[in-house]
């Protein structure tokens, strides 16, 4: 795997490292050496890497670069997860029966869940708060002492009155399995002792976002003096303060473990010199981020244009740009401070014919339990890859598990595999006497449903259960206005295929992705930075909102447009484009 020497001086420091990377400088692939590095010191052996990371999807790509770049064999000795999978299969699921509140055990529940979703709609209802509210539920976190971590218009007795219902209904969300396994393992130091001896190094990718909860797990296992770190994280990219994440603790606990902590990583391969200017105009750095991948040198200048509508700041700047320069939809992002503005441009964008993934994308609730199985089935039906066939697995696998409610692992096995060809076999058949997305949906989900009671991951009486799901699908289509006579099983198969559609982001969801184009719409002051900062003159969530447009600005490789537009007639350009984009045109 080919370094730099900045890269190569951190991989090989055999101490604790707290390396501070800019967007772009490759930290994947140094944690992936890192890891690889630490991997011919315990090989053989019987102690662990930890290598944990921010999302599911940053866990998979470094799955998928040890497979490459290791050796056979070498995935036992990692253990490459989230913060919230370490603590649940390493704590939690082993000492729960010593927590009073889930000593009969427990489910985990995603904000994606119909239930999650209706007791947080039911607390809001209690509390007579909007509906719109409900996003917040997601970004709840928690005190070490347990008190809620909320967003400063809701009140913390939401949380936790939230958080019972939850658990009366059986359920632990994310940040109570934190909490939870910080209260075993302070209450127990043998589990602080029994996870240092068992990790002999723990990679923390992401180290900015980190909470004051999570440090306190780390803090406790570095006591023992077992294991050492190797922490990632820049300061210029902590966007997540709402929700507990605290920039100062990267430093602090960085000093606390006596890390080495003048390693920099400030080559960019990402971005052009003319993107890089405006994220360095916004937030500068010393020494100064400076380009070096193959877009470095790319001319396409980065544009503010001010129209009616952010739907026509898209179709008559965005995309016709995107067109004239090769950039493909799948490679194009539409970003956002807020959800509410992209679904009013995705929906628009889907009714003008382009392929969207992201709010307004699906003209039905994802959360059909049959929806997401059905989607990424067309997709491999309409272009086989082997990454959607390890998704359909997954979402079978999800499937079960909210039917029977528990985890069938055999799913991904050689056997799964078999049930997952006769699902895409009987798929392709049903598809090519049921084009229509509406009528496959219907015979689909009798003859999936089929296989899979004869397979034993469907009981008996649980029989029907796809047929109405995506009877439901059908009446969500219908009710938003969705051509169904023309609906193909490929359109279906457009909402799981990501690579090929426009992707429509919140500026906090587009942290870690890239993208070769980025429009940012909504470039407004009371959105970026927010209005309740800007009322308040609240300083520290101003300079979180200049993060945050930075970490927007820092997704794009190629070309980059700001957009703000007539809706709301109150708000100015924000006050960030006047230093970044305004202040460099008039140098220029």
């Amino acid at each position: 795997m080919n370094l730099t020497k900045e890269q190569r001086d951190a991989v090989k420091y055999e101490g604790n490292a707290l390396i501070v990377a800019c967007p772009g400088s490759g930290k994947t692939r140094t944690l992936v050496a890192k890891l690889l590095h630490c991997l011919d010191e315990i090989r053989e052996s019987s102690r662990k890497i930890a290598c944990l990371t921010y999302t599911n999807t940053a866990v998979y790509e470094i799955e998928d670069r040890l497979r490459k770049y290791g050796r056979c064999g070498d995935e036992e000795y990692c253990d490459v997860s989230t913060i919230h999978s370490f603590c649940l299969v390493n704590i939690l699921n082993n000492f729960y029966w010593r927590i009073p509140e889930y000593s009969n055990g427990f489910s985990v529940i995603t904000p994606d869940n119909e239930d999650f979703q209706g007791i947080a709609g039911n607390v809001l209802g209690e509390f007579g708060l909007p509906s719109q509210f409900r996003d917040y539920f997601e970004s709840f976190n928690r005190e070490p002492d347990g008190r809620p971590v909320v967003p400063e218009d809701i009140n913390p007795e939401v949380a936790i009155e939230f958080w019972e219902r939850l658990r009366l209904s059986g359920f632990i969300d994310f940040p109570n399995i934190i909490y939870y396994a910080y209260r075993l393992i302070n209450e127990m130091p043998s589990v602080a002792y029994a996870l240092s001896c068992k990790y002999a190094w723990l990679l923390v990718d992401e180290f900015q976002d980190t909470t004051a909860l999570q440090v306190e797990i780390f803090r406790k296992i570095s006591n023992v003096g077992h294991t050492k770190f190797f922490l990632v994280g820049d300061p210029y990219q902590s966007i997540f303060g709402f929700a507990g994440a605290r920039v100062e603790l990267m430093e602090t606990f960085g000093q606390e473990i006596a890390a080495k902590r003048d390693f920099k990583l400030l080559a960019n391969w990402r971005s052009s010199k003319l993107i890089i200017d405006h994220a360095e105009k916004l937030c500068p750095r010393t020494p100064r981020m400076y380009g070096v991948g193959k877009t470095a040198n790319d001319n396409i200048k980065p544009v503010y244009v001010h129209t009616s509508t952010a739907f026509e700041g898209i179709t008559d700047f965005f995309l016709p740009i995107i067109e004239e320069t090769g950039i493909s939809y799948g490679e194009s992002a539409i970003v956002s401070p807020w959800w509410v503005k992209l679904l009013q441009v995705g929906r628009s964008l889907r009714d003008y014919g382009i392929p969207i993934v992201g709010p307004g994308a699906r003209p039905y609730k994802r959360s059909h339990i049959f929806a997401m199985l059905a989607e990424q089935i067309c997709a491999y039906i309409s272009h086989p890859e082997h990454k959607t066939f390890h998704q359909i697995g997954k979402e079978l696998f999800i499937l079960v598990n909210g039917i029977l409610k528990r985890k069938m692992y055999h799913i991904f096995s050689y056997d799964g595999n078999v049930i997952i060809y006769r699902l895409i076999d009987t798929g392709k058949k049903i598809r090519d006497n049921n084009p229509r997305a509406v009528d496959w949906l219907k015979v689909a989900s009798e003859e999936f449903e089929d296989i899979l009671l004869k397979e034993g991951l469907i009981k008996q009486e649980s029989e029907g259960i796809l047929k109405e799901s995506a009877e439901c699908i059908q009446e969500d289509m219908i009710k938003n206005k969705v051509d169904v006579e023309n609906l193909s099983t490929e359109d279906l198969g457009l909402f799981a295929s990501t690579g090929r559609n426009l992707h429509l982001l919140t500026m906090h969801r587009a942290k870690g992705r890239e993208f070769d184009a980025v429009a940012i719409i909504d470039c407004h002051d009371g959105r970026i930075p927010d209005f309740r900062a800007v009322k308040k003159r609240d300083l520290k969530r101003i300079e979180e909102a200049r993060r945050l447009l930075y970490v927007s600005i820092t997704r794009a490789r190629r070309f980059l447009l700001y957009i703000t537009d007539d809706e709301d007639c109150r708000l100015e350009p924000s006050r960030f484009i006047c230093e970044s984009y305004l202040d460099l045109e008039r140098r220029n």
